[in-house]
């Protein structure tokens, strides 16, 4: 059986459906050289070597986040985002979902779309909130969805399409402006981002939040605006001095080279002042949306 597998993949890769792994396939889109994913894709595994799950060591049965990361996979600044969680007390569950998945961190962030790289973080996080709702490790009345770029739009996404009645809140950093579709809101939600976020951008007015594809047509922006006039409570936070990955570092200007080209030029992380602000609101978000 191992032997008719192998085969198998080797006939995939030859035959112009390039596979990295056996979890997750790649499916060329264009005629650039990008990929979409294909499932079938990975199940949320509390035991794989890239899941990280803490409570506090006193014991006390406590609000769970449930964290989606962004396109490179769970880097540092998705570690520095988790670590603010726990120093304030709260249980936390995180992964990487590319390494569930078998794919290799760098193709994925150089060379997969961000549907495609969404449709890894999708299977494994809405397995998490069900573990999360599940498990007697933490107070499971209070569970909330946190993520930042692609992880930030798989959990508005989450937001509407799971329908665990104990999720009291949502944290979404800087979603990406494409991939999964947007619904209602009925849970509380808060919308962090940079000021000076224009990642991927075309110029130093892109903005994330007002870019529009044609896959995407509707911007964060007016998606915000839209749950606002329903009476949805969805909000942006702005943070002065920031820009995209705000816990990547301090704010700088970089440059981000794909293949051989300059694809583009931008901000990211954030001055001391602003990551004290944002932990004192997404703090006093989960707080004030916590049930007793």
């Amino acid at each position: 059986m191992k032997k008719l597998l192998f085969i198998l993949l080797m006939i995939l890769q030859t035959s112009g459906s390039e596979v990295i792994s056996q979890t997750a396939e790649l499916k060329e889109v264009g005629s650039r050289g990008r990929y979409t994913t294909v499932g079938p894709f990975a199940i949320f595994d509390p035991h794989h070597e890239s899941v990280e799950i803490w409570t506090p060591p006193n014991g006390q049965k406590v609000p769970v986040i449930v964290y989606a990361h962004g396109g490179a996979g769970y880097r540092e600044d998705d570690r520095a985002r988790i670590e603010m969680f726990r120093r304030n007390g709260f249980a936390t569950i995180s992964f990487d979902a590319y390494e569930m998945n078998n794919m290799d961190w760098k193709f994925v962030t150089r060379r997969v779309t961000n549907s495609g790289k969404q449709n890894l973080i999708w299977g494994v996080f809405k397995g998490a909130v069900e573990y999360a709702a599940k498990s007697d490790l933490w107070d499971s009345r209070n569970i909330f969805l946190y993520g930042g770029s692609n992880g930030g739009r798989i959990i508005l996404y989450a937001g509407s399409e799971l329908k665990y009645k104990n999720i009291r809140g949502i944290i979404s950093e800087a979603p990406a402006a494409t991939g999964y579709k947007l619904g209602d809101l009925s849970i509380p939600t808060i919308i962090p981002f940079g000021k000076l976020d224009t990642w991927a951008g075309t110029s130093d007015t892109d903005y994330v939040w007002k870019r529009t594809y044609p896959s995407s047509p509707i911007s964060i922006e007016h998606w915000v605006t839209a749950q606002q006039e329903k009476g949805h409570p969805v909000k942006f936070i702005f943070y002065e001095n920031a820009g995209h990955l705000l816990f990547e570092g301090p704010l700088e200007k970089v440059t981000v080279k794909r293949g051989n080209s300059i694809s583009f030029t931008a901000y990211q992380g954030a001055d001391p002042e602003a990551l004290k602000q944002y932990e004192r609101d997404v703090i006093a978000f989960v707080k004030r949306n916590m049930v007793q």
